[in-house]
């Protein structure tokens, strides 16, 4: 909540508690039926602090009224009595709703989740990859900013497998995801490509940061005993449009099996 909004419900919260009291004393007639204004107190503390606050609202509602009743007689107690009901079941349909709608939004953050996340690694997949990519490139252009890719597979990952089995295959790939994503930025990106290709995308890094980051994942993954290869490409150097970007960070990854593995393969600097 901001400044400005909380100020503003804070003003809404003192009128609707001082307004009904100031009309109360200054009519001569009957005029019980202005406390039904201290519903709103009750609505907004339980937006805002659920159904304690909607409580609380209501509590001092019913002491309000309570203090006129002194001066203007008993007949104030019935109102008290009515408006606290109705701010009550006021305040616990509204935190009912409330809830149903944070289980509604949790919901649909974990479809979304599962949606856009490799099961077996945790990091992204590849149906998310080229739309996170489209939007980098397109704020990259936007600001002026570099953006940069890096392809890489592990090196001899099919013997392994082959060796060792598919189950200990997957706690491989697990432990170089996790590798992957202890050694860069909290803002960069890891897709898992396929297989045992991943893709990552550097917001904001230009081609020599990019290839250093990438020596830093070859060597993390080294030191866990394994090597892989990669190919860095980097916006706007390289390609303009996400799509090209792949598909040349791939071809630089061939090119680096190519090589002999277990390097980094990019355009001169």
């Amino acid at each position: 909540m901001g400044v400005n909004s909380g100020l503003r419900q804070a003003l809404v919260l003192v009128l609707c508690w001082v307004l009904p009291v100031a009309v109360r004393f200054i009519l001569t007639a009957p005029g019980r039926e202005i406390w039904i204004i201290c519903v709103i107190p009750a609505a907004l503390c339980t937006l805002n602090w659920g159904i304690k606050g909607g409580v609380f609202a209501t509590l001092l509602t019913t002491m309000v009224i309570g203090m006129v009743s002194i001066f203007k007689g008993p007949g104030e107690l019935w109102a008290a009595a009515s408006v606290a009901t109705v701010s009550l079941a006021v305040g616990v349909l509204l935190a009912h709703v409330r809830h149903k709608e944070i289980q509604l939004r949790d919901n649909i953050n974990d479809l979304q989740r599962l949606v856009t996340t490799d099961p077996l690694t945790g990091v992204f997949n590849r149906r998310y990859l080229f739309d996170r990519l489209t939007a980098e490139v397109a704020r990259a252009k936007r600001n002026g900013t570099p953006v940069s890719v890096i392809m890489l597979d592990i090196d001899g990952f099919k013997k392994y497998n082959d060796k060792h089995g598919h189950l200990t295959g997957d706690v491989l790939l697990q432990s170089i995801a996790q590798t992957i994503k202890v050694a860069l930025r909290q803002e960069d990106v890891v897709v898992r490509y396929g297989g045992d290709e991943f893709a990552i995308i550097l917001t904001g890094a230009d081609s020599r940061s990019a290839r250093i980051t990438a020596e830093r994942l070859r060597s993390s993954v080294k030191a866990i005993g394994m090597s892989i290869s990669l190919g860095v490409v980097t916006y706007p150097k390289d390609a303009v449009v996400a799509e090209e970007l792949l598909k040349r960070a791939d071809y630089f990854l061939l090119a680096a099996k190519a090589s002999g593995k277990n390097r980094v393969y990019a355009l001169e600097i």
